[in-house]
């Protein structure tokens, strides 16, 4: 008698355990073909975590910031840290007994090799973490009233806006709060571990953001500046850290047309900055050069305004085009091009 039914497929008794789903979703993008486009960003479809990030809320308070590099850092309300991979899982939650008096977390960035965290918190308190470890390898203390004028740090109970790491480092990195301060830190590690803070910029401004020039896939001479770009309301500044803080470029608040008058009503209520590092640019076999680098680029927004700011190295030379001797080229920052959208811009 002939069965009215399809024969089953066979399947498999073993299921994919969330290692291997992981591990082939990575497989299976890493091995797509690259498409060409003429789009101004592409997307790459990632594991979505946002239903298991729903559990990690009820455990650790509500979610207040995110960064991601090679995890996620998640920041709480209620101060915590917590590091997962793509799939949501938990590597590890960051929290002592004392951090729980420092507020929300307001501020996170990776270093560059993802090992460690910067973490800005509501209260004005700025803290590096070994997150592996699950350990603290700095913490920046805000100032109080009752400290001296030159003491270092922020405000105390100022909101830590912005933070990161300077090119490839662990050990120096910036903060800033809403009151237009921005702190460069350095850990230092010799007999025993100290940290010196010093002031970078301090307009009396609204912050809007600062950013560190990260190391790029193209060596290059501002990889031995430590670049910090720093946007307020009323100026775009550029200054290097490395070897003595120093102003290498300031510009007032402008719009794609001119220069406006630095008025109150004229501010703009938002804006934002991103650095391009070098990059190294593989040219077609056909070329006489087998590659070519773009030195970094800085781009701004003012409201609906766009600048884009290109580095420039001025080299001593001799007729002949060689460098003279072995200094330096000088690093120049100049106007590439500017933009106008019909709304706000934040990058």
């Amino acid at each position: 008698m002939e069965s009215d039914t399809e024969p089953s497929t066979p399947v498999s008794t073993l299921e994919a355990t969330p290692e291997t789903e992981y591990e082939n979703r990575i497989a299976n993008l890493e091995a797509a073909p690259t498409q060409s486009t003429t789009e101004y960003f592409s997307w790459q479809q990632l594991a979505d975590i946002s239903e298991r990030l729903t559990g990690l809320g009820e455990q650790y308070g509500a979610l207040t910031t995110v960064c991601t590099g090679d995890y996620v850092a998640l920041g709480t309300e209620r101060g915590s840290v917590v590091v997962t991979d793509y799939l949501g899982r938990v590597k590890m939650a960051l929290g002592t007994a004392a951090s729980a008096a420092y507020g929300a977390v307001s501020a996170l960035a990776f270093s560059a090799d993802h090992m460690v965290l910067v973490a800005g918190y509501a209260q004005g308190f700025v803290v590096v973490w070994d997150w592996a470890k699950g350990t603290t390898a700095a913490v920046s203390r805000p100032r109080q009233a009752s400290d001296s004028p030159d003491a270092a740090g922020h405000p105390a109970g100022t909101a830590i806006t912005c933070v990161g790491f300077i090119g490839a480092s662990r050990h120096r990195y910036i903060s800033g709060s809403g009151g237009g301060l921005v702190l460069y830190h350095h850990i230092v590690r010799r007999l025993l571990t100290t940290m010196s803070t010093q002031p970078l910029a301090s307009d009396g401004g609204v912050l809007f953001e600062a950013a560190a020039l990260a190391r790029g896939t193209h060596a290059c001479v501002t990889d031995d500046l430590g670049l910090v770009a720093i946007l307020t309301d009323s100026s775009i500044t550029i200054v290097k850290t490395r070897h003595g803080v120093e102003q290498q470029y300031r510009a007032g608040f402008q719009t794609a047309e001119g220069t406006r008058r630095r008025t109150v009503a004229r501010r703009p209520y938002a804006g934002s900055v991103a650095w391009q590092s070098a990059q190294r640019i593989e040219r077609p076999a056909t070329t006489p050069a087998e590659s070519d680098a773009m030195l970094p680029k800085l781009a701004y927004s003012w409201g609906a305004h766009i600048h884009i700011l290109a580095v420039h190295l001025d080299y001593n030379v001799s007729g002949n085009g060689t460098a003279l001797g072995s200094a330096a080229p000088r690093v120049q920052f100049e106007r590439e091009t500017e933009w106008t959208a019909i709304e706000d811009v934040v990058f």
